[in-house]
């Protein structure tokens, strides 16, 4: 399958890179790579679409901040190529690192992941799954049944799983996701209950711990379903949104009997922490 590449070049790139990141994200694509002028951003070549054009053309035409763009097609034969080179090693502090399998293991943390992110969404060099991964450090897992909506690489999956959770249910809605979220289970030799959908897809009745790492509107939209199926006293864990939108989220989370615990912030993007009372 070929992708698109779409390179951006914007002044000042804080915080439009994580906005405009958030945005086309939205619109289609669902890999990013940051550089030092803007970011690239990929997409399945016929997820293309003109309402992807249009906002590209229309963020170009904003006063406020001086932006270009470029499209191109990148051939599947490319793209292992493109991450391999680009793709680094990530460490949450002595407690994981998250590896590619063509990287030495010469990290000394408790945990560690492999992965083949292809174009998942989930490598850990997003701030958002960054957060994820460092806030599971303090949490008990033993035992327990663990919910991961939009699972990406499956790399929260994965590692809750390595925390000896007895039960791990990974749900995202992209077919490719899925598929590379069962693969990398399998390089990591951990057993994930994967499936393919939305919030229709949730199995059990009541969970333990459920971690979301998606976007503000579905988040909010799934805020209700979330509460539904955790236990009391059961957490969930929340990222992939802005610290504009802490207000709407938490608000949100207050109607449906979730208590706030706890917030992680990294660069523009936050995490937040509930409990079900």
């Amino acid at each position: 399958m070929d992708y698109h590449k779409v390179s951006l070049n914007i002044q000042p790139r804080t915080p439009w890179v994580d906005v405009f990141i958030d945005e086309l994200g939205e619109l289609g694509c669902d890999s990013f790579e940051e550089t030092e002028t803007g970011f690239n951003a990929y997409i399945p070549s016929q997820e293309l679409n003109e309402d992807l054009k249009i906002h590209l053309t229309s963020l170009s035409q904003r006063k406020d901040i001086k932006l270009d763009f470029n499209i191109e097609v990148i051939p599947t034969k490319n793209w292992n190529e493109i991450w391999e080179s680009s793709f680094e090693p990530i460490l949450v502090g002595n407690w994981c690192s998250i590896l590619a399998p063509f990287h030495q293991n010469e990290f000394d943390t408790k945990h560690k992941i492999y992965i083949e992110p292809k174009m998942s969404f989930g490598t850990g060099h997003h701030e958002t799954t960054f957060m994820m991964v460092q806030v599971m450090e303090n949490l008990d897992l033993k035992g327990k049944s663990v919910l991961d909506m939009g699972s990406g690489t499956g790399v929260l999956a994965i590692l809750a799983k390595k925390m000896q959770a007895q039960y791990v249910e990974a749900i995202d809605i992209e077919d490719w996701a899925v598929q590379n979220c069962i693969e990398n289970a399998s390089i990591n030799n951990v057993k994930l209950e994967v499936k393919l959908g939305g919030k229709e897809q949730i199995s059990k009745n009541v969970f333990n711990v459920i971690l979301a790492n998606i976007n503000r509107n579905i988040l909010i939209d799934q805020m209700a379903t979330y509460a539904d199926h955790l236990d009391i006293g059961g957490e969930l864990f929340i990222s992939g949104f802005l610290t504009e939108d802490e207000e709407i989220i938490s608000n949100c989370a207050f109607q449906n009997n979730l208590i706030q615990l706890k917030k992680l912030k990294k660069e523009n993007w936050l995490c937040l922490a509930f409990i079900k009372k």
